[in-house]
């Protein structure tokens, strides 16, 4: 995919607008620093566009964990910190969901997730874990990762061991809570706040730009986008070459087909919309979308280098929709 861009007042909006999507490596999470004439708005907007994107995430991660390199022990949920926002967007953050320094908080909570069966719920806010006290942090100061990815790592670490019990504060109560994580990929998938309408993978991420997430239309557009990206890390595309890390342990068994010929876009278009499928997702809409796409933007109705065009992965996307159709009549399994 190629790169393009909204303007900033659309993007506020989430508007649908001309524009293009990029797939390349990209470095650490993003901080929330645009500008925007209503922040509470520009908030909640960005709110939205994060429950859709962990809720496809968590669907698709969990339905190929036999698939991925990389898996984990995972609760499904999508954790926040105050200090991850500007500083424009902060007093926003705390007032809605109760945030407080660098302790984590739960942004969101897939339907039939490990976390929405323990009885979590958007908005509380995680103090420790098996009695031990996540790190609060200084307050102030600009957006900063490091606090929250911290207590990430001390909460992943727990979940590794299996059921673990959390403290949580709601509504000015505190109460205890049991998650039995189950497993999924070890991929965290992250809202990039970008007018450029990219999504792209780095071996142990998947990022999705606001944009993007708010140029598909549903869960199963998304899926579509999302599995792609994923398709990267199946098919070792983007080498996550850390050994290792917390709650995640190599999958010596995985599957290790790489998805065909036609170069790594055309194999992750191929593998992407298997993994939609094996998800739930109605691969039908792939086609049609690239070819929304196409016609949104310029840029990506030609050839370029490592992309074919819009039409040709819209065509060669028929084919495996087809092919997956056959699969399911015959009732095989759903691998490409």
């Amino acid at each position: 995919m190629v790169s393009g861009r909204f303007p900033p007042r659309l993007l506020i909006a989430a508007a649908v607008a001309v524009a293009a999507s990029a797939c390349s490596p990209t470095p650490g999470p993003p901080a929330v620093a645009q500008t925007a004439p209503d922040e509470a708005l520009r908030l909640a907007a960005l709110t939205d566009l994060d429950q859709g994107v962990a809720r496809v995430a968590w669907r698709l991660s969990e339905a190929n964990a036999a698939l991925c390199p990389t898996v984990r022990l995972s609760a499904g949920w999508a954790l926040h910190s105050a200090r991850q926002y500007s500083e424009a967007l902060r007093p926003h953050a705390e007032a809605r969901f109760g945030l407080a320094g660098d302790l984590p908080g739960v942004l969101v909570v897939p339907p039939d997730s490990p976390a929405a069966a323990a009885g979590v719920r958007t908005g509380d806010l995680l103090l420790a874990v098996d009695g031990r006290a996540l790190a609060r942090g200084e307050a102030g100061g600009g957006a900063a990762w490091e606090g929250l990815a911290a207590n990430i790592r001390v909460i992943d670490a727990a979940l590794a061991g299996g059921p673990a019990s959390f403290t949580v504060q709601r509504d000015g109560d505190t109460r205890e809570v049991v998650v039995r994580p189950r497993r999924a990929c070890g991929y965290e998938v992250q809202l990039d706040p970008s007018d450029e309408l990219n999504a792209r993978a780095d071996g142990r991420r998947l990022f999705i730009s606001t944009a993007l997430a708010g140029f598909a239309e549903g869960d199963d557009e998304l899926a579509v986008i999302l599995g792609h990206e994923l398709a990267h890390h199946v098919l070792r595309h983007r080498p996550w070459n850390e050994a290792g890390g917390a709650a995640r342990r190599s999958n010596e068994g995985a599957w290790t087909t790489r998805g065909g010929s036609g170069g790594a876009e055309r194999q992750a278009d191929r593998v992407g919309l298997y993994l939609a499928a094996r998800a739930g997702y109605d691969p039908a809409v792939a086609a049609p979308f690239w070819r929304r796409f196409g016609a949104s933007n310029w840029r990506v109705r030609f050839p370029q280098v490592g992309h074919a065009s819009a039409g040709s992965r819209a065509a060669a996307l028929e084919d495996v929709e087809r092919e997956i159709a056959q699969k399911r009549q015959a009732g095989g399994e759903l691998l490409p």
